[in-house]
């Protein structure tokens, strides 16, 4: 009876040794990780036969017949001091006519800050869009992993091009473009010729102008509400630079600027990929 135990024992050990070895060879690399794949929010952009002429405005009775999704937005951490406000969500609307494609964006704002001038800083907001489609982005706020085409509008470029209202200062402090890391430096700034920049950056810290500059845009501040309206051609000849659209879906990204509250350049309020379904 107790030699049978004593093999019992011996082969409950061997069996525990051998699966402590297995398990240790198993793993020897690390314990697996299982990623799943990052639900985004859906953002549709649907078929309506409608254009909009932004010299006669925004079009707000189509906007407002249309669903808007609500984005949330967080605080783009960057260097001191650190974050006191945040502009929580922004409403987002798109829709195209096989000419053009058009994005609707509203979110509150007490005030209404059109001026830039020294330690006065512009609303804006921005849509980017990654260019590299094979690009693995796993999150926003990890920074870029490719090309992306970024178009930044300002209340203040807004104000020169369509009110024709001069600025007062020869030149802007604080004038830089978005998703950069440096913050204020005064530079020369030619007349707009259009409220909205179209961009391209590769990494952070790479973000310039394009040569061509095909994005037009719009915006109305009003009972503390800020809306604004950007289009482009839906098709593009230059796909090495240019957002395409030809796709059923692409990622995009939005930010938002409260120049009241100090926010310019990396400061602002930025949202996590959303996922553009194009109808």
């Amino acid at each position: 009876m107790k030699k049978l135990v004593v093999v019992l024992i011996t082969v409950v050990l061997l069996a525990s040794f051998g699966g402590l070895v297995w398990y240790a060879l198993r793993h020897s690399r690390g314990m697996p990780v299982e990623i799943e794949t990052p639900q985004w929010l859906t953002l549709e952009a649907p078929f309506l036969e409608k254009e909009i002429d932004l010299k006669e405005g925004i079009s707000q009775g189509l906007w407002d017949s249309l669903g808007a999704k609500e984005i949330k937005l967080l605080y783009q951490v960057m260097v001191m001091p650190w974050p006191k406000a945040l502009t929580p969500l922004v409403k987002a609307k798109a829709f195209h006519n096989k000419k053009e494609i058009y994005f609707y964006l509203e979110w509150n704002d007490d005030t209404e800050d059109r001026i830039l001038e020294v330690n006065k800083f512009s609303d804006a907001c921005a849509a980017m869009f990654p260019l590299d489609e094979k690009t693995q982005i796993p999150s926003l706020m990890m920074g870029f992993l490719g090309k992306a085409n970024i178009w930044h509008w300002k209340a203040s470029q807004d104000r020169e091009f369509w009110r024709k209202e001069e600025r007062k200062s020869s030149a802007y402090a604080d004038y830089h473009y978005p998703f950069e890391e440096q913050e204020t430096f005064p530079v020369s700034k030619e007349t707009p010729k259009s409220a909205v920049n179209d961009l391209i950056a590769i990494r952070v810290g790479t973000v310039t102008p394009k040569e061509t500059q095909n994005i037009e845009g719009r915006g109305f501040w009003q009972d503390g509400v800020w809306r604004v309206v950007i289009k482009r051609m839906l098709n593009t000849a230059d796909t090495d630079v240019d957002a395409k659209f030809n796709i059923p879906k692409r990622l995009c990204a939005f930010a938002v600027w409260n120049g009241a509250k100090g926010d310019r350049g990396g400061r602002k309020s930025i949202s996590d990929w959303v996922e553009l379904e194009v109808k």
